[in-house]
């Protein structure tokens, strides 16, 4: 009977030591688990994609440029117009043989206006609005494109410092070992005040270092939050490390078809050739036909009022003889703007080599130097290890241990700045390549 009473006490004991387990994990759970929201990058540029307002001002233009076509389609398309008109008199007047004014009179007309040719300028805006339409529509792939780039700029600049935090924090803890080391070495007499005194230094210093790195923790996060449309209580992960490229003549190879605002180049040189085709038609004449109905009415009706409604045709040939020179300077004007725009597709292609071809080296550079980078870290921590431990039993100065922490502090930011550097610049890369956005949509 006693061992039965003990074995149960035994399983309840076991019972209540897991609950107590269950209950401690549930409220021991960490934070980023817990409360804190991880936003990914690829969530990140859904967000900003969504939301932010300069995409919205790209599509409104989009939209412009559409209701442009509807315009341009409005000046080939028939015009109707009616127009009606009633006229009270004071008093009527009259003699023995009519009326001279009557009492009141009425009219109504039903007027119709359809262009047949005018030099061929409402075609050519037609043409000119539906190519604005396809330039407006690469514009917004544009925006789009440099907003997923600032969002990728602002989510690396936050990792950054949050890696800054954390290496300002390993230097504050390192600081305070110092002070602790310094304080015990002086109450047993090995050292002077004055050591204590540069390793509190250190200390204070470390943590006006770590302030520092705080509040640029807080811009840095309230930056992305304004690009994503979010508030700032959201985390970030580090996302996959991506290939350095290795051709550069490959990419250049067909940059030229993908760049979006290169292809508006050479829309906007479109557009300006129509624009020459429109001013040669001010030369040209033009022919309209209209048609009207009429019909009056007069009461009382005087002896001269015969005929109370009528329909005609007519038809008009206009011919331009002289206007000042204003068609030839228009002429001018649009054959300028043409050399204007092919100029200008001809600098930006020049200025995408340039650019594409100065990234890559970049990127060559920094890729080359992280590892090193590496390298420096690991015996720069390897050394403070080495020359704090010789600082705790005398064998090293506090000065010895100050140079080895700032060689660490170097090493580890110089590190964490290549690293994510050489994404950014990977992605800068794209963005000049024209390959971002489009990129950015396929992995959604």
């Amino acid at each position: 009977m006693i061992k039965v009473q003990s074995s149960k006490f035994k399983v309840q004991r076991v019972l209540l030591f897991l609950l107590f387990t269950i209950h401690c994990s549930l409220f021991t759970v960490s934070p980023a688990i817990a409360g804190d929201k991880v936003i990914t990058i690829s969530e990140a540029y859904d967000l900003a994609l969504k939301s932010h307002e300069k995409i919205k001002i790209a599509e409104e233009d989009l939209e412009q440029a559409d209701i442009g076509v509807d315009k341009a389609l409005s000046q080939l398309l028939p015009t109707m117009t009616a127009e009606g008109t009633h006229t009270k008199y004071t008093k009527e007047k009259t003699s023995s043989l009519t009326v001279i004014q009557p009492d009141n009179s009425s009219t109504f007309s039903l007027k119709f206006s359809q262009p047949l040719y005018t030099g061929g300028k409402e075609w050519s805006a037609r043409r000119q609005a539906k190519k604005k339409v396809d330039s407006n529509k690469e514009g917004l792939d544009f925006v789009k494109e440099g907003i997923v780039f600032d969002v990728s700029n602002a989510y690396y600049n936050l990792l950054k410092a949050e890696k800054d935090k954390d290496i300002k924090e390993a230097a504050l803890q390192r600081a305070k070992e110092q002070t602790k080391v310094a304080k015990a070495r002086l109450d047993v007499g090995d050292v002077t005040k004055s050591v204590l005194l540069r390793a509190e230094a250190e200390e204070a210093g470390a943590n006006a270092e770590l302030a520092k790195s705080l509040a640029a923790l807080d811009i840095a996060r309230t930056k992305l939050a304004r690009l994503i449309g979010t508030p700032p209580d959201f985390k970030v992960r580090p996302p996959s490390p991506m290939s350095t490229p290795k051709n550069i003549d490959g990419i250049i190879l067909n940059v030229f078809d993908k760049r979006r605002d290169y292809i508006q180049a050479k829309i906007d040189e479109e557009i300006a050739k129509e624009g020459i085709t429109y001013a040669k038609g001010n030369f040209m004449p033009s022919l309209k036909l209209d048609g009207t109905y009429s019909r009056r009415d007069q009461d009382p009706i005087s002896s001269s009022f015969f005929n109370k409604e009528s329909i005609y045709g007519t038809i008009t040939l206009s011919l331009p003889f002289f206007e000042g020179g204003l068609r030839s300077a228009e002429l001018k004007e649009s054959k300028s703007k043409l050399r204007q725009a092919e100029l200008k597709r001809l600098n930006l292609k020049r200025d995408i080599e340039q650019d594409i071809r100065e990234t890559f080296y970049n990127i060559t550079a920094i890729a080359s130097t992280i590892n090193s980078y590496e390298r420096q870290v690991l015996f720069a921590e390897e050394n403070y290890k080495m020359v704090f431990k010789q600082f705790q039993y005398g064998l090293a100065t506090n000065v010895d241990v100050v140079d080895a922490n700032a060689t660490v502090i170097s090493a580890q930011k110089g590190l964490a700045n290549a690293t994510y550097d050489l994404q950014i610049s990977i992605i800068g890369l794209k963005k000049k390549t024209g390959e971002l956005l489009d990129e950015t949509l396929a992995s959604k």
